[in-house]
């Protein structure tokens, strides 16, 4: 491709932005009069309770509990299946420090598993490896949209007895071998914040089928619900000193209820999400297909047993194979063409933080080091080679979440050839 780079003095190879190919979320007449409904209705709880009813019938399960943000509901699930001292939970290390901190917060132990390098979910033989006796949840991730291969994951989690979380974040409509993601394990966790692909600005939805798991839900931050558990010993702790059921205040003191007005634009968004993400799918595709002839790049990897949300779009970067240009230098010659492109954009290997380790969160060796666990665990560099290693050839590449012109994403393309092919001015 001939032309002098931009970098260098070079014409751009995006002569076009179309700022409003990457607003999201785009909020209209539909969520304002939503909004408007619940503000001047006499029972604005309707809007939770038509939500959940949706969200159950979109997914298919028995249980939808909308809750005030995602942190919630991965809380409330590690608290349904049991969660306590000395409980050690499989999870990912790439991964978010809100799915990761309410297992401590729970006082249970995590413990890191490897990704595969090309989905960047978790490695279902890495579980099998780190399963002992102590293990009490198995956390999956279905990370930037893509679903982890959870037919070996059920498989092992199953013969061991051990429930399966999934965190369905970055993943609301996902499939995996036709199925959604959120009703594959025992729970699925959904954010709802304004970044994700079921925005409400803030939010969260938690699924299950398992009655007992609905009730623990419940119990833990639904205080208003309880009389509607369908554990008899359970359903007591709502009565009053009298023996009359009313607000005792008998629940275990957090309060995870979910804004109205956000449930109303949820229940908005729910509507139009297949139509939202079969969007950001065609265009991430085209994308993916364009720069799939380049030696520097991979674009990323989609299972063909999987159908992906789009959340984020995440690009490798092999330097070796362009004349050892430096990641920085690359990216830097991206923009300058016009490309919307960052270093980086991917999680960092968790176990490596500081936080993890910090390990006695309490002044008193708990929860990693206390009398509950028979070996405190070891976060060190080099435990997981692969999630250590990723971050450092990620690109993050703007998503085009609304409808574009085939000639802009053609530019974005380009401006990639563009500087591959003249890598010698770099």
């Amino acid at each position: 491709m001939g032309g002098k780079l931009a970098i260098n003095g070079g014409s751009k190879a995006v002569t076009g932005d179309f700022e409003e190919a990457f607003i999201w979320p785009r909020y209209g007449e539909e969520e304002f009069s939503a909004v408007k409904e619940v503000m001047e209705g006499t029972d604005p709880y309707a809007a939770i309770r038509e939500f959940e009813k949706c969200f159950e019938t979109y997914l298919g399960c028995k249980h939808a509990i909308s809750q005030n943000n995602g942190t919630s509901t991965l809380h409330s699930s590690y608290f349904a299946v049991g969660i306590g001292p000395g409980d050690e939970v499989i999870t990912p290390s790439y991964s978010w420090l809100l799915q990761i901190m309410p297992i401590v917060a729970s006082h249970g132990v995590p413990v890191f598993a490897e990704i595969d390098p090309r989905t960047l979910t978790i490695d279902p033989e890495d579980i099998r490896r780190k399963i002992t006796p102590k293990t009490k949840a198995i956390v999956v991730v279905h990370t930037y949209g893509h679903p982890a291969d959870m037919d070996p994951i059920v498989e092992i989690a199953g013969h061991h007895g051990i429930p399966v979380i999934e965190d369905c974040s970055h993943a609301h409509g996902a499939e995996y071998k036709g199925r959604k993601v959120g009703v594959i394990g025992d729970i699925g966790c959904f954010s709802l914040q304004q970044s994700k692909l079921l925005p409400a600005i803030e939010g969260g939805v938690l699924v299950t089928s398992n009655e007992e798991y609905r009730d623990r839900v419940i119990l833990l931050g639904h205080y208003e619900r309880i009389p509607t558990v369908h554990d008899e010993r359970l359903k007591s702790l709502s009565k009053g000193i009298r023996g009359v059921v009313g607000l005792s205040g008998a629940c275990y003191g957090y309060k995870y209820r979910i804004n109205p007005l956000a449930a109303a634009i949820a229940n908005v968004r729910l509507n139009h999400l297949d139509e939202t993400n079969a969007i950001r799918r065609k265009n991430m595709t085209y994308m993916s297909r364009g720069l799939a002839d380049l030696r520097s790049i991979e674009p990323p990897y989609e299972s063909p047993d999987v159908r992906m949300a789009w959340l984020i779009y995440l690009l490798r970067y092999y330097p070796e194979r362009l004349r050892n240009v430096p990641r920085a230098v690359f990216v830097n010659a991206l923009r300058s063409e016009g490309v919307r492109t960052s270093e980086g954009g991917g999680y960092q290997p968790f176990h490596l933080t500081e936080l993890m380790q910090m390990r006695d969160f309490y002044g008193k060796g708990c929860p990693l080091e206390c009398s509950h666990v028979e070996k405190a665990p070891e976060y060190e560099l080099g435990m997981l080679p692969v999630t250590e290693s990723i971050g450092s050839r990620l690109i993050s590449l703007a998503m085009f979440a609304n409808p574009v012109p085939d000639m802009l994403l053609d530019q974005y393309i380009e401006a990639f050839h563009k500087v591959e092919e003249n890598a010698g001015e770099l």
